[in-house]
């Protein structure tokens, strides 16, 4: 019997509409399918989510904190049902979604349900009238169109629709097509949580149909986007006809800067796992490792021992190191740049046959380290979203800084060094939204996520991040007895 994930909407599951195949990329097997929603869908969506404002107005600030706390306590007691799920639909190891990816989320979730220091109003004064006072309100910007990728989908809905249930709008989320099946369930979950139905509505589709029947619905208040650089370009266009507030977190091309006086073995293995965890597919992988020259060829030696170590398999083995890619498209893409790199003279230093040792018909590239890399390389520049690290090697700081930010991106970077000092002066010349310094990959849901350059406009998670959901009213309370509006009236009325 054939399984339908159906769409959630209004509290309920609508399995109406064309249905579409989902592929494990672990072995090609059949998952089940979802639903491509048509326009008629999507505005049903939208407007289950502006009945739920009419709810969610009436749930203070301090009430909706607790219901996310409650909403982390369902998402714990079901994580083995969440980790099967994020890496039966994305391809990456079960070992990953079970101990980094959904305890992640949970995490998240209970910092906006605890965080204390974002307030809905603050009062100011006017130095230009004394004796006046303003209150500044951040209110919800209503109902939020949010529009994830397939790579991290647990973490990605996580991020979009807590902050926003927090500051009191309401979601429509358009997961990716081919991985909606823990968005669905965490659509479930807020309502079982105590939230009013249509709160967060849940839609599956592609991007070329039911992502810009979401985009182009007037009634959308603003759209939260993460994406490619090109499709975020698209993003931001349609949204310009309505004049809808965007935030878009986008494509990176990320640096890992190694020093030679670095801890070798940590840089080593921080820059491993800042390439090869998910098998690259992250928006902030450090897809070009910057190298002292000095230390070249002992770095990627020891690169080359872990390397060797890497266990492949099937996913959803708890031994399996590597991950699968998630989708055919991604992996015909991976193969493109790097055929592009061998051909403009990157040499590969490492790679290796998986063939055997992985499950047939599915998705997967080898970890692969490229040398020779030069900064006019298409390898260099563009982003992979594949396990693939480039080598650059420099002699100087500048240099490194140089290469560093010779790319039309910025989201994240690392630098490793033993002197903080140095690291500080050259972590703050990097054009980049996050830098990793001596570390990589661990976010904080306390810290904003976004990327200078082409990488994105806005920011996620912090407090930050809660704002982007919301826009300012500034009350302004006159003051009679001071006599300053009576002197400004005096300049157009006459007693």
């Amino acid at each position: 019997m054939e399984k339908i994930f159906g769409n959630f909407i209004d509290g309920k599951i609508d399995q109406e509409g064309e249905k579409i195949k989902m592929i494990s990329p672990s072995d090609g097997s059949l998952i089940g399918y979802c639903i491509e929603s048509d326009r008629n869908t999507v505005d049903k969506a939208v407007n289950s989510s502006i009945e739920a404002l009419k709810g969610i107005s009436k749930i203070g600030l301090k009430e909706r904190q607790k219901l996310l706390l409650k909403l982390a306590d369902i998402i714990e007691s079901k994580s083995e049902i969440y980790s099967n799920y994020e890496s039966l639909n994305t391809g990456k190891t079960i070992r990953q979604s079970s101990f980094m990816d959904i305890p992640l989320g949970i995490e998240h979730i209970r910092y906006f349900g605890k965080v204390n220091d974002y307030l809905e109003s603050r009062e100011i004064e006017h130095p230009e009238y004394p004796g006046t006072r303003g209150v500044i309100q951040y209110v919800p910007m209503g109902t939020v169109a949010a529009i994830a990728p397939w790579n991290v989908p647990f973490l990605m809905a996580v991020w979009k629709v807590i902050p926003a249930l927090l500051a009191g709008n309401s979601v429509v989320l358009k997961p990716s097509h081919y991985t909606p099946l823990t968005a669905l369930e965490l659509a479930g979950d807020i309502m079982d949580a105590g939230f009013p139905e249509g709160s967060v509505n849940v839609i599956a589709g592609r991007g070329s149909t039911t992502g810009n029947y979401l985009i182009e619905n007037k009634k959308i208040n603003m759209i939260s986007f993460t994406g490619s650089t090109n499709t975020g370009r698209s993003v931001m266009e349609k949204a310009s006809k309505n004049l809808k507030k965007v935030t878009l977190e986008l494509g990176g091309k990320s640096p890992n800067i190694v020093f030679d006086d670095a801890d070798i073995e940590r840089a080593v293995k921080g820059v491993l796992f800042g390439i090869y965890l998910n098998s690259g597919q992250l928006c902030e992988s450090g897809s070009r490792l910057i190298l002292s020259s000095k230390i070249k060829d002992r770095f990627l030696e020891r690169m080359r021992h872990y390397l060797d170590n890497m266990v492949p398999g099937n996913p959803m083995d708890f031994n399996t190191d590597i991950s699968a890619i998630t989708n055919k498209e991604q992996l015909d893409k991976i193969n493109n740049l790097m055929e592009a790199g061998i051909n403009g003279g990157a040499k590969i230093y490492y790679s290796r046959e998986l063939k055997n040792n992985v499950p047939g018909n599915g998705f997967y590239y080898p970890p692969t380290l490229l040398t020779d890399v030069g900064t006019d390389m298409k390898i260099f520049k563009e982003e992979i979203f594949g396990p693939v690290l480039s080598v650059t090697t420099f002699d100087t700081d500048s240099e490194a800084i140089e290469i560093a930010n010779n790319t039309e991106y910025g989201l994240a970077a690392g630098v490793w060094t033993n002197d903080l000092n140095r690291a500080y002066n050259i972590a703050s010349n990097i054009q980049a939204g996050t830098v990793w310094i001596n570390d990589y990959h661990l976010l904080s849901a306390a810290a904003p996520r976004g990327g200078f350059k082409m990488s994105g406009i806005g920011r996620e998670l912090g407090l930050e991040g809660i704002y982007e959901f919301t826009q300012t009213r500034h009350l302004f309370y006159g003051n009679p007895e001071s006599g300053l509006s009576d002197a400004a009236y005096q300049l157009l009325i006459k007693e």
